[in-house]
């Protein structure tokens, strides 16, 4: 199941005069789920979120910095939060950082808590998981350019965008996004994937 489009919106811009039929739609999709996987490897990101759990233990205490708690994905909304000894925290006692966000990245306790651990529990985080709930157009645009980047290669022997000299001595490697792809992609890269 896709994510980020449909794959209504891949054949459109494959064939807008609807000459493409329905026989070709399981490879469309294949090439649409592999699309959203090499924006999700690049931008280092999830861009449609699903609810989900951060399990944070004793041995990761060093995520915490000033009373925020570092974690190693994107969340788009806190639903719950249990310190290490069982506590639940209110979520209005947790500041989400950075503030023009989301995505956010710490989880900043006011001063009534701290961050505590017991020796054999977690740190509990449940949310939404992801930078968002739909993808950004800028995404979808992504995926919809590289999933027909993919789908026009199977026709093509040496399909690449990236030019080659052969005669030279030079090899034609097949990049893994077409550079426009990067461009659009680019303000939504993650630093690192994790604490950034």
């Amino acid at each position: 199941m896709s994510r980020y489009i449909t794959l209504w919106q891949l054949r459109d811009y494959i064939s807008p005069n609807a000459a493409l039929g329905t026989t070709q739609d399981g490879l469309l999709q294949s090439c649409i789920d592999r699309a959203e996987a090499a924006i999700d490897a690049y931008t280092r990101r999830n861009f449609v979120g699903s609810v989900g759990t951060i399990l944070v233990n004793r041995y990761e205490q060093d995520r915490v910095t000033r009373q925020a708690l570092w974690v190693d994905q994107d969340v788009h909304t806190l639903i719950s939060l249990t310190n290490g000894v069982g506590e639940i925290i209110p979520v209005g006692s947790v500041w989400l950082e950075p503030r023009e966000g989301p995505p956010y990245r710490a989880l900043r306790l006011k001063s009534n808590y701290v961050w505590v651990w017991n020796t054999d529990s977690d740190v509990i985080v449940v949310g939404t998981l992801g930078y968002g709930t739909v993808a950004p157009a800028d995404v979808q645009q992504a995926t919809i350019r590289t999933a027909a980047y993919y789908f026009r290669g199977k026709d093509q022997s040496g399909f690449s965008d990236v030019a080659g000299f052969p005669e030279g001595g030079e090899q034609t490697i097949i990049s893994g996004i077409p550079q426009d792809v990067r461009y659009l992609l680019s303000p939504y890269r993650s630093r690192t994937g994790g604490m950034i």
